[in-house]
């Protein structure tokens, strides 16, 4: 089903979190998959869905919840806080949390996006955990951004839309556990800033 990406479905989307299924929800950049990260069954649906397991990224809802997940210093920060909220992925080192271990899938590292989206970020405080989020596709397709598509694609998902979406070729992600931090995908999101 496809519903609007509004406050009005935002309960909708977090009893479906809860539950344990796996829901579609816009960002700043591409539309996401997204489960709860502390859920490993709903992790393992996600990763069916996208015939892949690998490394996943969180949403958090703001650069303070940060610290409950990623180990960084005072300098790191203050760069965190000029790109966030906006269209871009950190990878951190991770610190000891209650996420599943399917989200690091063994990695060393944590990827965190705080979106410029009011959807995912208030999503994300409701549901008071964090979510995965990581492209529409399945392994070795490109991502879709397209609701009418991932409908057909993946029927029995519920779809949270915004109709205001653009074309998007995805977060610019940023390893900052290395010095100088270096860009690992080049994306939407200008680097340096």
């Amino acid at each position: 089903m496809i519903y609007p990406a509004t406050d009005q479905y935002i309960n909708l989307a977090n009893d479906t979190l809860e539950n344990g299924e796996v829901i579609v929800y816009p960002t700043d950049t591409l539309y996401g998959f997204g489960v709860d990260a502390t859920n490993t069954e709903a992790i393992h649906k996600l990763n069916r869905l996208k015939g892949r397991i690998q490394p996943l990224s969180i949403i958090l809802e703001s650069v303070e919840h940060l610290h409950d997940f990623a180990e960084f210093d005072v300098d790191i920060e203050s760069q965190l806080k000029e790109l966030f909220p906006g269209r871009y992925t950190a990878l951190l080192p991770a610190k000891e949390s209650d996420l599943s271990p399917f989200v690091q899938n063994g990695s060393p590292k944590i990827g965190v996006r705080i979106p410029n989206h009011f959807f995912p970020v208030k999503l994300v405080k409701l549901l008071g955990k964090p979510i995965i989020t990581t492209s529409i596709n399945r392994h070795g397709n490109d991502p879709l951004n397209d609701v009418t598509q991932v409908e057909i694609d993946f029927p029995n998902v519920d779809i949270f839309e915004d109709s205001n979406h653009s074309p998007s070729k995805g977060s610019t992600i940023i390893d900052f556990s290395s010095s100088p931090p270096t860009i690992v995908r080049d994306g939407d999101g200008p680097y340096p800033l």
